[in-house]
């Protein structure tokens, strides 16, 4: 009398799946690669926490916190130059010119 082996559990991690042709990649196209509209946010996020410090400019004073409303000043006024290297760079790109930044 023989006894039958239970057969292997397949395994169904994804690393598994891919070793055996399980798992396919979708056709997705790539996010914007430009950087120039998250650059472009991130100015208007900079610009609205300005503002909004700058109401509450006097109790930022009082607190020693005042530091605060140069921080998104900064902030803006990076934005600047960080909208002007994507812009160089994305023309770059566009023109098929290598990029070495």
């Amino acid at each position: 009398m023989t006894e039958e082996q239970p057969a292997p559990k397949k395994r169904t991690d994804p690393t598994s799946q891919l070793a055996r042709g399980e798992l396919v990649h979708a056709d997705v196209k790539p996010l914007d690669l430009s950087g120039i509209p998250t650059v472009v946010v991130g100015i208007a996020t900079w610009a609205v926490a300005f503002v909004i410090l700058l109401i509450f400019r006097p109790t930022l004073e009082r607190d020693g916190l005042e530091w605060w409303l140069w921080v998104a000043a900064a902030g803006f006024a990076l934005g600047w130059i960080g909208l002007w290297y994507c812009h160089r760079r994305w023309t770059k790109i566009k023109a098929g010119h290598p990029v070495r930044d």
